[in-house]
C-alpha cells in the first residue's frame, strides 16, 4: 500500500544563540523573554516561526520572492491587488507546501512542521562544556531510554569523560555526583549527533532538567539607539535572553501526498509527489545557517543548521 504521508526528524544545531520572543515586556529576570512549553517551562522554537522563516527560504531558493514569501493578501477590487499576492499555482513548491490565501479561494499547504525542542543543552563545568539530556528530551525524540535516572542528585556522564562514581560535577551552580553507570546515547541517536558533543554528554533527572537550562540560558543586555543622534537613548536599557549557542534541538516534517488534494479554484492536483516536496524543505532549511529565524538576526542572533535528518517512514 501507498504511503500516504511522509515523515521526518530534523536534528537542528544552533550557530548562534536563538531568540523567539514572546513579544513584549514581562516583569521577572529578564524583559524580553523567550517561547516556553507551558508544561515543562523549557525553550522551544514554535513550528509557527519556523514555518514563516521556511517559506520565505523557499521562496527566495524558487524565485518566488516576495510574491509567495509572506501572508498574501487578497485584491481590494477587481484588477486592485494590495502588496504580495500569493500566486496560488499547483505548480508552485511554495503555496503547496505552506499554502495560499486569495481573494476567493485559499490552500492549507501539505507540509506540517512541529514545535522544536531541546535535545542536548550545553553548560559551563570545571571539566570543559557539557552537554545536558533527560529522558524525556531522548524520548520524546524517539528514542527509548532503558534506564532513566531517580535518585535525587545522581547523574550519568558519558564513558570519554572518564569521571568515577561518586565523583562531582558541578553543571553551572548546581554540584551533582557522577552515578556508577555510564551514560550511553540511544542508537537511534548516535548517527545524528556530532562526535564532540556524543563525548560530552551528560544525563540528568528529568525534575533538574528545566532548572538547569532556564538557569543557563544566555542573557544580553541592549539599549536603543536614538536615530536622531545615533547615540545610546537614556532611559532605554532592556535586557533578553536567548537559547545559547551548540544547542541541540528537534523537530518533525511530515510532507501530505499531494494527490489525495485538489487545488482551489480549479481542482487540480499538485504538480509535486510528496518526495519532491519533502526534497524541497530540506533545501529551503538549508538557508537557516545563513538568513537565521527568530528575532534580533541583525545583532548576531538566529542561526541554526541542520546537522543530520531521521528518516522516520510514512504511512
Amino acid at each position: 500500500m501507498e504511503k500516504r504521508f511522509l515523515f521526518e526528524r530534523y536534528i537542528l544545531l544552533a550557530i548562534d544563540p536563538v531568540h523567539i520572543g514572546t513579544g513584549g515586556y514581562r516583569l521577572g529576570r529578564v524583559d524580553n523573554t523567550i517561547v516556553r512549553e507551558p508544561g515543562t517551562n523549557l525553550p522551544k522554537i514554535p513550528g509557527t516561526s519556523l514555518s514563516g522563516a521556511l517559506r520565505s527560504f523557499m521562496a527566495l531558493r524558487n524565485d518566488k520572492f516576495p510574491d509567495c514569501a509572506g501572508q498574501g493578501q487578497a485584491p481590494d477590487g477587481p484588477g486592485e491587488a494590495v502588496g504580495a499576492v500569493h500566486c496560488g499555482k499547483n505548480d508552485c513548491p511554495v503555496c503547496m507546501a505552506f499554502g495560499f490565501s486569495r481573494l476567493r479561494s485559499s490552500f492549507q499547504g501539505l507540509i506540517q512542521i512541529s514545535d522544536a525542542h531541546l535535545l542536548f543543552f550545553p553548560v559551563y563545568s570545571f571539566h570543559g562544556p557539557v552537554w545536558v539530556a533527560c529522558a524525556a528530551s531522548l524520548t520524546a525524540a524517539g528514542a527509548t531510554v532503558e534506564e532513566s535516572i531517580e535518585e535525587e542528585g545522581l547523574i550519568r556522564v558519558a564513558a570519554e569523560m572518564k569521571l568515577q562514581a561518586g565523583d562531582r560535577l558541578n553543571l553551572g551552580w548546581l554540584l551533582l555526583q557522577v552515578d556508577g553507570k555510564a551514560f550511553e546515547l540511544p542508537e537511534a541517536l548516535k548517527s545524528c549527533i556530532p562526535q564532540r558533543i556524543l563525548s560530552r554528554t551528560v544525563l540528568v533527572p528529568d525534575n533538574l532538567f528545566s532548572h538547569i537550562v532556564n538557569d543557563n540560558l544566555e542573557v544580553r543586555t541592549s539599549v536603543s539607539i536614538d536615530p536622531g543622534t545615533g547615540a545610546a537613548r537614556e532611559h532605554a536599557l532592556f535586557t533578553y535572553e536567548a537559547i545559547p549557542r551548540t544547542a541541540v534541538m528537534q523537530c518533525e516534517v511530515t510532507t501530505n501526498d499531494p494527490s489525495l488534494f485538489r487545488v482551489p479554484p480549479d481542482g487540480q492536483k499538485p504538480s509535486f509527489l510528496k518526495e519532491e516536496l519533502k526534497e524541497k524543505i530540506y533545501e529551503a532549511a538549508d538557508y537557516m545557517q545563513w538568513l537565521g529565524i527568530g528575532g534580533m538576526n541583525t545583532r548576531g542572533m538566529g542561526r541554526m543548521r541542520v546537522i543530520s535528518t531521521v528518516n522516520g517512514g510514512g504511512q
